[in-house]
């Protein structure tokens, strides 16, 4: 927060978060934090920078001039990794809310990685902890063992507003690729998937899901990747980009949070990169078939014209509950600081 004046009489909520490098489903998540949390609370990313050390100034400074941290979502509770912006002992001087978080597992454990998310999360100021999944909450509760009750929901993605899209006749596979650490990826079975699709009369949409610089990032692996006569989506809109993933008739997705806003539009959406979040969500909603692989050689076996759309009562029961969700957490912050911050006002 670099306007440390206040505009209003609401309390300020500081925001901590993998939000501001452009990948795709935490912008999102900021999205879905200023539309449940701004009727109430001025919301702002709590972090300035984008690099190390992520803060211009000492950070119990920008801490002190905010009335609650709400950290999250995404997979934040990392077993062998430490991040140095989430679980800075500074945010406890506020009561912390954590949501949305999910736990990967593919990385290995370190003991001192997990002591210390440990006793940031049984410190008395964290208030509020959600989680994306039943085995993001086990997780948590057998190894963090927090003081408070977790709740658990759905990806919080699954509450946000998406726009509307017009329905059409034209049969769209989207294709969603995505810049991975130290791998270049072998496209072979996905050109062969595109190849059953084109010859079924559907027309193939690259989708950059990245805005920023992690879409410039992505971008370039979608130019790798050179099937004839598909059309590229490349923007910084999110919501434009939601559309686009609305539009689709199937989606192949890298990307998590591409198969998230596919399901919550009805689009099936084979997963391309099979994480611990994919196969959980997919478990979620029933539709395990649709976890593959990008190196998987029946991966164009398992599209077909006739893959059934993510039923509305799915979708319906993945908004209320990860809606319901929010709504706990915004009650929860309004326990703690209020709904006016009069001792900040001059």
């Amino acid at each position: 927060m670099t306007d440390t004046a206040p505009t209003s009489s609401k309390p300020r909520v500081g925001v901590v978060g993998f939000i501001g490098w452009g990948n795709f489903g935490d912008e999102l998540f900021m999205l879905v934090h200023r539309q449940f949390l701004s009727a109430d609370f001025d919301v702002d990313l709590l972090h300035d920078r984008f690099e190390k050390p992520y803060f211009s100034r000492p950070v119990a400074e920008v801490v002190d001039e905010v009335d609650a941290v709400v950290i999250g979502g995404g997979d934040l509770v990392i077993p062998w990794q430490l991040s140095e912006l989430y679980w800075r002992r500074e945010l406890l001087e506020r009561p912390v809310f954590l949501t949305g978080i999910g736990v990967p597992r593919w990385g290995g454990y370190s003991r001192a990685v997990v002591d210390t998310m440990k006793e940031f999360i049984q410190h008395p100021n964290v208030r509020y902890i959600g989680v994306r999944d039943e085995p993001s909450r086990d997780w948590v509760q057998r190894h963090l063992q927090p003081k408070i009750e977790i709740d658990c929901a759905p990806d919080i993605v699954c509450s946000l507003d998406l726009p509307a899209v017009q329905p059409t006749d034209e049969r769209i596979l989207g294709v969603v690729t995505r810049k991975r650490r130290n791998e270049g990826d072998d496209f072979l079975w996905l050109e062969r998937l595109c190849e059953k699709a084109a010859r079924l009369d559907y027309r193939i949409h690259h989708l950059v899901l990245g805005t920023g610089g992690t879409g410039a990032a992505d971008e370039a692996v979608e130019a790798e990747f050179r099937f004839p006569g598909k059309q590229t989506v490349r923007t910084d809109d999110l919501l434009e980009l939601c559309r686009a993933v609305g539009r689709c008739t199937a989606l192949a997705s890298m990307k998590f949070h591409g198969s998230v806003v596919a399901a919550m539009y009805g689009v099936p959406s084979l997963v391309l990169s099979p994480t611990d979040k994919n196969r959980n969500f997919m478990n979620m909603i029933d539709r395990p078939e649709l976890l593959s692989n990008l190196s998987d050689p029946h991966l164009p076996d398992r599209f077909s014209p006739y893959l059934p759309r993510i039923p509305r009562q799915t979708r319906d029961w993945l908004r209320e509950t990860s809606t319901a969700a929010m709504l706990r957490l915004v009650e929860s912050i309004r326990q703690e600081v209020g709904a006016v911050r009069p001792h900040r006002v001059p």
